[in-house]
């Protein structure tokens, strides 16, 4: 359940079943009151004469009772033992209010406006439901709407959505397209359907414009629902104008497009059972671009993960934090936009980068020139910048997507005990019994750092 959503407007009071109760103002337990982070008043209820008082609020998540620090709400206790409170809306989803239940048998909680005299605003015709339970029926993470009137892919293991005509055009770093394609797993694409479940690291140079907030094997086949839609109106592009200006402030910017992509709670092959939730948000004025990712909970898996964007020849591309890593679990609470779970990128032109040989180099990348990886190079403002860098003593330079880089070697041990045993560098056991003398390593040449193995 997500309460950003609500159109909050006058003071409330709460009911379960014809009862009054009240918000729980001690911490509340994480996935209780139909979310993952429920909402407690911190600071205590007033008492009559305190008149109308502000309370913070806070969202418990990742055992910490104020993990989320969400908007402040005014709070006003009446005559007969109640109170009503001014809800607004939360700091992002999924963020619920919470109704304190413990003395109550039931598992319906309706909130309802309240006509008050504490302030001269108020409203009989907003009513909204929320449910108290245990169960993780919402995903968290600051997720744009999704399910109600969504298009889903079939459940089928490598499939895709059929061509998606976009309402308006989307540029994507200077081309610009006007259909999209929803890949199950885990990616966007805009020339045609692709089934690649085995990703690839960013730069590829690999000749294909590619969006992946979580490109993996991904199973929808038991469970989880991939879905999208499309929007040119209404409070969804009104959202998405909030977050680009307050990301980006510079621009002065209204959307008139805003597609949405949703992976709900869906699995890894082959049928792993487990849920792991994103979304990708493009938003476009018609001029400039953004794509939004939205992480909610992820399941641990020793699949590879690549999360970010490329583009045809790899001059604009981003990596996020984490990517190929065998372990992908933090992307909830990393960001680049100071929202746990969320990042955000422009994406209609992008800075300016450098050339070699002919070939573009996004601005910040390096790479070595030669076989050997004696002088390495990086994109700067000035221009492409080498300097003679040769790789470290426990690395070995090897072909990369673009050049050479310096790759770590593996490190292995070699043990020798008794008389003698040998546990080799490759895990192999061998025993040698005499009374010759063998010798392990030695210098080679002048000393050290060169050495050999016997």
């Amino acid at each position: 359940m997500c309460d950003t959503w609500v159109s909050w407007s006058g003071w409330y009071r709460l009911f379960i079943q014809s009862q009054s109760v009240q918000m729980p103002d001690t911490c509340v337990e994480e996935y209780s009151c139909g979310t993952y982070a429920p909402l407690w008043l911190n600071g205590g209820h007033p008492a009559v004469e305190d008149g109308v008082v502000t309370r913070n609020v806070c969202g418990h998540w990742d055992n910490d009772c104020c993990y989320f620090q969400s908007n402040p709400i005014k709070v006003k206790a009446c005559p007969g033992d109640y109170y009503v409170y001014e809800f607004v809306s939360p700091t992002t989803c999924s963020l619920a209010y919470c109704a304190d239940a413990s003395n109550i048998n039931t598992t319906s909680t309706t909130v309802m406006p309240e006509t008050t005299t504490a302030e001269t605003t108020t409203t009989t015709t907003t009513t909204t439901t929320t449910t108290e339970t245990t169960t993780m029926d919402i995903i968290i993470g600051p997720f744009y709407p999704f399910g109600t009137g969504d298009t889903e892919n079939g459940r089928n293991d490598d499939g895709s959505s059929s061509v998606i005509y976009l309402q308006q055009p989307f540029i994507f770093f200077g081309q610009t397209y006007n259909q999209i394609y929803v890949n199950n797993n885990g990616h966007l694409t805009f020339d045609g359907a692709w089934y690649s479940y085995t990703p690839y690291q960013f730069p590829a140079y690999g000749g294909k414009d590619l969006i992946a907030p979580f490109w993996t094997d991904i199973d929808n086949r038991w469970n989880g629902v991939i879905s999208y839609k499309q929007y040119t109106s209404g409070s969804v592009l009104t959202q998405a104008t909030q977050d680009i200006n307050q990301y980006f402030p510079d621009l002065s910017f209204s959307a008139s497009l805003v597609f949405v992509a949703t992976w709900d709670r869906v699995a890894y092959f082959y049928n792993s059972g487990t849920e792991t939730s994103f979304q990708v948000v493009l938003i476009s004025n018609g001029h400039l671009s953004f794509v939004v990712m939205n992480y909610g909970a992820i399941a641990p898996t020793q699949r590879y993960v690549q999360a970010g964007f490329d583009t045809i020849d790899s001059s604009h591309h981003f990596s996020i934090t984490g990517s190929l890593q065998n372990d992908i679990t933090s992307l909830p609470h990393s960001s680049n936009v100071n929202v746990p779970g969320r990042w955000a990128f422009r994406t209609d032109h992008g800075t300016r980068g450098c050339q070699f040989n002919g070939l573009p180099v996004q601005l910040g990348d390096s790479f070595w020139s030669d076989a050997v990886c004696q002088e390495r190079c990086t994109c700067t403002t000035r221009g492409l910048q080498c300097s003679i860098e040769p790789c470290t003593y426990s690395q070995a330079c090897r072909p990369a997507a673009f050049q050479y880089s310096c790759q770590n070697i593996q490190r292995q041990t070699c043990t020798i005990s008794g008389d003698p045993h040998y546990y080799t560098f490759d895990n192999q056991i061998f025993h040698f019994q005499g009374t010759c003398t063998y010798v392990l390593s030695e210098a080679c040449g002048n000393g050290l750092p060169y050495y050999r193995i016997e």
